[in-house]
């Protein structure tokens, strides 16, 4: 679903402001192969190179998921059909038109399929992100240290979420996607490496918390078992290895975003 409403937790609006403004001709492929560390904390669209345009699209969507610095001038929220116009009129004034024969697809940058999928995806991992981030809390994790991998989504054509997870190492308890909270698993099933939804592109797939007795009965645990808390933010200081192979002008657009030291690549700490 598109979110239509505020996500109204400072640990989402968190990880907007850690995104940095990366403008790139480089393609989807190539931009996937950026670490997850990268990709968690840079802004950036698939082939499109304008700043300007970049910075008004992180702008919208950090309105979205924070709607307070609106609501002091007296603004309404943003939705994702405002998002859409306001975009457009972006690339109108950049005089932007597709190329023949991709209008209306994913690689036309004002196609509604395009910016609904840009929506989606970034307020849906603001929010997973965020609620990762709360369920850190010890005592949460004492209460619901494991979760269930459900279908909160129904597509026509759905993945093999369950071949997805046994081949990625997960185990399953009568038939059900569960692991401990602290498990590698749910970075291994994400198609961006991180551990919290979205796992894949329009995937429909969310978390459902798992109670310790029901997760001691399923034999995911034992009662003994102390769940360890994911310490680390997108507003702590990163490394990452420069991705190697990678074009030229993606090299030189991460250098002028991230700091170089020898052959990685670093974020300083926000405060």
């Amino acid at each position: 679903m598109l979110f239509s409403k505020p996500i109204p937790f400072k640990e989402a609006i968190e990880s907007r402001k850690a995104k940095r403004i990366l403008p790139t001709t480089a393609g989807s492929r190539e931009l996937a192969e950026l670490a997850p560390e990268i990709r968690e904390r840079a802004m950036f669209s698939a082939r499109t190179a304008n700043a300007g345009y970049l910075a008004k699209m992180d702008r919208l969507l950090t309105e979205m998921t924070s709607p307070a610095s609106r609501q002091a001038k007296g603004l309404g929220a943003i939705d994702p059909g405002t998002f859409r116009l306001q975009m457009r009129e972006e690339l109108a004034k950049l005089g932007y038109q597709p190329e023949e024969g991709k209008g209306g697809t994913l690689e036309d940058l004002g196609s509604d399929a395009r910016l609904n999928l840009i929506v989606k995806m970034q307020t849906e991992s603001a929010y997973g992100y965020g609620q990762h981030v709360r369920n850190q809390d010890p005592d949460l994790l004492d209460m619901w240290p494991c979760q269930e991998l459900v279908r909160i989504e129904s597509r026509k054509e759905e993945r093999e979420w369950t071949e997805r997870w046994v081949r990625a190492g997960g185990k399953l308890y009568d038939g059900r996607m569960v692991a401990r909270k602290d498990d590698g698993i749910w970075t291994s099933i994400s198609r961006f490496g991180t551990p919290y939804p979205p796992f894949d592109y329009n995937s429909g797939m969310g978390l459902r918390n798992i109670k310790r007795k029901e997760a001691e009965n399923l034999g995911v645990i034992k009662r003994s078992d102390i769940i360890q808390p994911d310490e680390t933010r997108l507003t702590d200081k990163v490394e990452a290895a420069m991705p190697k192979g990678i074009s030229p002008g993606l090299a030189m657009a991460l250098q002028q975003v991230f700091k170089v030291v020898g052959d990685k690549l670093i974020l300083e700490a926000m405060q």
